[in-house]
């Protein structure tokens, strides 16, 4: 019986022992990670003061989600995710956002995934923004610099144990690392379908992954954009000016993302997007 016992109080303190050994590891790892730099060159972009750009940045933004989307209803920062397993995740407050960087460093951010002191983002669809133009991304920060500053959260980010996890074995990525895989969505046909590309690319792709065939997320699985054959010019554009889908359904993330975000969409964008899904 002692000697059961004592075998028994061996194992367990083995399997505890290991338990911290595995944890310590899986911290380490994580963190080499979250802390490792990657060199991405600088770009000289030139951010407009007009009025008429600062007005097309508000739409630009709002479709992309800037407002109305994971940085709240102004821009103002939100809890994105918040679970002590997997990790709190905080989109920070843009309008302090836009006084602390440069336009350059800002470039960084968005498109690259990457602070300026080379560390990786852990959140943010940069595989979606890497291909904003140059127009399109200084109007964005011109509109976020016309903002009046709030109080809002600042970036925060504190990996739960899962999450750490999840980084070690591959099941989550960074983001800078997910911009260097993204894969391209396909080749347009027209020119017409050129621009439904760049749409698609800068704005579907966040929900439906950089290849437009469908991604899933902790939140929800988005489908394959080649389910648009199955709309009219009429019913797609229904669906991104009210989020209501074929058949009268409602759809969850996407009709709360068309309401918010999609509808400002012009009707010769969403004609563009059309021409290139449908024809994908």
């Amino acid at each position: 019986m002692h000697r059961a016992l004592r075998w028994t109080g061996i194992t367990v303190a083995v399997l505890i022992g290991l338990l911290i050994v595995t944890s310590a590891a899986i911290y380490g790892l994580s963190e080499r990670i979250l802390r490792r730099t990657y060199e991405v060159p600088s770009v000289a972009l030139t951010v407009p003061s007009d009025l008429q750009s600062v007005q097309e940045g508000r739409r630009l933004a709002t479709i992309r989600g800037c407002v109305l989307g994971c940085h709240g209803k102004q821009a103002d920062g939100e809890v994105l995710f918040d679970d002590a397993r997997i990790a709190r995740i905080v989109a920070p407050d843009l309008t302090a956002a836009v006084r602390r960087y440069s336009d350059a460093d800002l470039a960084l951010i968005i498109r690259k995934g990457v602070h300026p002191d080379g560390r990786s983002l852990v959140v943010m669809p940069s595989a979606a923004y890497v291909s904003l133009s140059d127009v399109d991304l200084g109007r964005i920060i011109a509109f976020l610099r016309s903002l009046p500053a709030s109080t809002g959260p600042g970036p925060s980010i504190s990996m739960g144990p899962l999450g750490r996890l999840g980084l070690v074995t591959g099941k989550f990525e960074v983001e800078a690392e997910r911009v260097a895989r993204a894969a391209p969505p396909p080749a347009a046909v027209s020119k017409e379908a050129e621009r439904g590309r760049y749409l698609a690319r800068t704005v579907c792709a966040e929900c439906h992954g950089t290849s437009l065939h469908g991604d899933s997320n902790p939140d929800f699985t988005s489908p394959d954009l080649r389910v648009v054959a199955a709309y009219s010019p009429e019913a797609f554009s229904q669906l991104l000016r009210s989020g209501i889908a074929l058949g009268g359904r409602q759809l969850g993330e996407m009709s709360t993302r068309a309401r918010n975000n999609l509808a400002q969409l012009s009707d010769a964008e969403i004609s563009a997007l059309y021409s290139y899904l449908h024809a994908m």
